[in-house]
């Protein structure tokens, strides 16, 4: 067996990218298997033309140091029972069975420990809309690591120039909400922002150049100096004739824009107010102001 050697099971943005990159760094990828007949371009445009490229249903296991399964996470539990058929024979050498998801843990391969190998989840905190962007982006990043082979698991990261996080699997729900909350949820809001802009005459494909420094430098006072510190605005000021204003435009866009901005509004009164930085008399006066539209 040679070391550093690794089978890739589901080559879509995440599974390339993080591939790539290794193979980059001194590590060989023996196979990649894929579910989907197509894709055969992609990956080799990312994988090099030396690479096996094996169907699910023909591929035999070879004997390397850890396998990657970068499929989607309702996946990885049968993934999972099926290595567990295909490595059964297999299991008189040490392998490592690792995943990406930020939600399941390494328990999910617990099948594959069963039989004796070891079992790893490794998230990158960090989104990878495409290879392009992911092999900039992934590169420095956090990863939340959790299960078996910590060895393997730093020898990895360390090859990516990132850092781990340790994790429990008891953990890793709230963990991965945070990263929505973080990220996704935050391209949410993003979206309703351009929506509304819209109302105002700013059509979609200007929102980046209009609110783009606004975004940024939001997220450097965040990030630099705290939540607490980065509130600016009505809520911030206390200005309820204002907060009035934005509710009855709202009553008369969609509901749901109106319940996000009364309950986010209302949680920023509490941040505020934990660090006295808002008046206990100017969060019910805000209070009020918002309660009246619920």
């Amino acid at each position: 067996m040679n070391e550093r050697a690794f089978v890739l099971i589901g080559p879509g943005n995440v599974g390339l990218t993080i591939s790539s990159l290794l193979q980059e760094r001194g590590f060989q990828c023996k196979q990649v298997v894929s579910r989907i007949a197509e894709g055969e371009e992609e990956i080799r445009r990312w994988m090099g033309s030396e690479v096996r490229i094996v169907p699910w249903e023909e591929w035999q296991p070879d004997r390397t140091e850890f396998v990657l399964v970068a499929t989607p996470d309702d996946r990885i539990k049968e993934i999972g029972l099926q290595l567990v058929v295909k490595y059964q024979d297999m299991n008189t050498f040490p392998c490592t069975f690792i995943h990406f998801s930020g939600l399941q843990s390494s328990a999910t391969f617990q099948p594959l420990r069963d039989i004796g190998f070891d079992a790893a989840s490794l998230h990158p905190l960090q989104t990878i809309p495409s290879v392009e962007i992911g092999r900039r982006a992934i590169l420095d990043c956090i990863w939340g690591v959790e299960g078996d082979a910590p060895e393997l698991c730093a020898t990895i990261i360390d090859a990516l120039e990132g850092k781990q996080v340790p994790l429990s699997g008891e953990n890793k729900v709230a963990y991965h909400l945070a990263a929505v909350f973080a990220s996704n949820l935050l391209v949410a809001l993003e979206a309703i922002a351009m929506d509304i802009a819209a109302e105002a005459g700013i059509a979609p494909n200007k929102f980046p150049e209009v609110f783009s420094p606004l975004i940024r430098q939001t997220m450097d006072n965040l990030l630099s100096r705290g939540p607490n510190n980065a509130v600016t605005g009505p809520v911030k000021r206390a200005d309820s004739s204002t907060i009035q204003k934005h509710l009855d435009w709202l009553q008369t866009a969609d509901e749901r824009y109106l319940v996000i901005y009364r309950e986010l509004s209302q949680y920023l009164t509490e941040v505020l107010l934990a660090e006295n930085n808002i008046s206990l008399q100017d969060v019910e006066k805000i209070t009020q102001v918002l309660d009246e539209t619920a």
